[in-house]
């Protein structure tokens, strides 16, 4: 840990060599983000270790991500019904244990790029096309895989809501979807 003059506990406080008037949030081991202005509050009225650190990412870049990740899926999907269709010309048998490994492989890409990739970089496949990260606003790292799991129950449960979860990024002046907002997430310009 820094020596920095005895501060051992989390919290905000100004750092030797910034502006008066401003403070970081300390970690406990670490500074993160700029200094912000005393005061300085994030959406909702509860101080964030990551507010105003990084903006927050365009609608066309996030729509841009969903795309991309939208078309990924979709390659794995048509080469996989493009093999079983081979497979399914050949042999029954052949058909159905391609038909296995073809929902294991669109099973599996979904886990790997929205729960791995993104919970443990902040970025899946389009996002990190895009340039821009999902990010805790307490921590400012990323959510960690069972927290985007959680996240993407959350907003499938929203989204069946008349989709309220992705509607409430045209409300919401920092950009985020409900269930970012309730999990205090933000999807940020990556440095």
């Amino acid at each position: 840990m820094t020596d920095q003059g005895g501060l051992t506990g989390p919290g905000w406080y100004n750092a030797a060599g910034d502006p008066p008037g401003t403070q970081r949030y300390w970690d406990g081991s670490q500074w993160l983000g700029g200094p912000q202005p005393v005061g300085g509050a994030a959406p909702g009225g509860a101080q964030t270790a990551f507010a105003g650190a990084g903006e927050s990412a365009e609608l066309g870049q996030r729509f841009i991500a969903y795309l991309i990740d939208a078309a990924a899926s979709a390659g794995v999907f048509i080469a996989g019904f493009a093999l079983v269709a081979i497979a399914g010309a050949i042999a029954d048998v052949l058909a159905l244990l391609m038909l296995l490994v073809w929902m294991v492989a669109i099973f599996g890409f979904a886990i790997y790029n929205i729960l791995y990739l993104q919970g443990t970089t902040g970025q899946t496949i389009g996002k990190k096309q895009q340039g821009i990260k999902l990010l805790d606003n307490k921590s400012g790292q990323p959510v960690g895989v069972g927290m985007a799991f959680v996240r993407n129950l959350l907003g499938g449960f929203l989204g069946g809501l008349c989709a309220l979860d992705y509607l409430w990024l045209f409300k919401d002046g920092e950009r985020q979807r409900l269930s970012d907002q309730i999990l205090d997430y933000q999807v940020r310009k990556a440095a």
